[in-house]
């Protein structure tokens, strides 16, 4: 067991690596009916889901008043678990945590700490949650996850791009979705003199640019990519841009052409916005999953 909480543990350190994000609030109450000396008692939990990505925090106090607590001689059970809470792509969730406040070590030298690893599983805002810990046996629990500005469900957030495909089908929008990169590419228009005649364009790749998962934020060795293409594009003034979004496999085909639209735009309007090219020489594409 210790070495699946030193894995739990690591895992999640890794996951800090990514974004900072306003948290989830999550607030619940839990119940432990086996407690090896005190029997059944109650406890709750409060987190802060999905601060970095996936990885949040969480604190959940146990107590149980008139009853004798031989390892701490006192006349009640007390322990506070704080620990770390970790949302995959999907409706399950993890949590791990330990109580270092009421660690003690016994004459024998062995040390008593109050451990605990978990699963969740995500219904709406609802948390449902078990969990096994030493010396408090299983414990289960139901949480109330508030609607604040954290980063989208996966799943709400794929419900409402499908609403709005319905809306407003090729309507481009800037939403936080999962993309893997956008290609930029040049298309060089042959021009006849009538002007309805125009041969195939030739597209010449110029750049490509990656997006974090689940962000419209570039990854690292993208951010410095946006001003060499604006300045490829302004050492030809007549060029024609076209800007192709791809997404990973996951998802149906409607849902990935969204997103790709989606990351498309979003490099047209920084460089219309930020660096003053014409939107008219930007055109905007989506090839959906590649």
């Amino acid at each position: 067991m210790k070495s699946i909480f030193t894995s739990f543990f690591t895992l999640v350190a890794f996951v800090a690596l990514a974004q900072f994000q306003a948290p989830k609030l999550e607030v619940g109450l839990d119940f432990g009916p086996r407690h090896p000396e005190v029997g059944a008692f109650g406890k709750m939990h409060v987190a802060a889901n999905e601060l970095f990505g996936g990885l949040g925090i969480y604190v959940s106090p146990e107590y149980k008043p008139n009853v004798y607590f031989s390892e701490d001689q006192t006349n009640y059970y007390f322990r506070i678990p704080v620990g770390l809470t970790f949302r995959t792509n999907t409706p399950i969730s993890l949590h791990g945590g330990i109580d270092p406040f009421t660690a003690y070590t016994d004459a024998s030298g062995q040390l008593h700490m109050r451990k605990e690893l978990g699963i969740r599983y995500h219904l709406g805002p609802w948390v449902l949650q078990t969990s096994y810990g030493f010396y408090a046996g299983s414990t289960f629990g139901v949480g109330y996850q508030f609607n604040t500005e954290g980063s989208p469900d996966p799943y709400t957030s794929k419900q409402k791009n499908r609403r709005m495909l319905d809306r407003e089908a090729l309507q481009p929008r800037v939403d936080t979705v999962a993309i893997t990169d956008t290609i930029i590419i040049e298309r060089v228009v042959i021009k006849e003199m009538v002007k309805e005649v125009e041969k195939e364009p030739t597209l010449t790749l110029i750049a490509t640019v990656r997006f974090e998962f689940n962000s419209t934020a570039y990854t690292a060795s993208s951010r410095g990519l946006i001003e060499d293409i604006v300045n490829t594009i302004k050492a030809d003034p007549n060029r024609q841009i076209v800007l192709i979004g791809h997404t990973d496999e996951a998802g149906s085909e409607n849902f990935n052409y969204i997103l790709g639209m989606e990351r498309a735009q979003r490099i047209a309007n920084e460089l219309a916005i930020t660096y003053g090219i014409p939107s008219g020489q930007i055109d905007v594409r989506s090839e959906g999953k590649t």
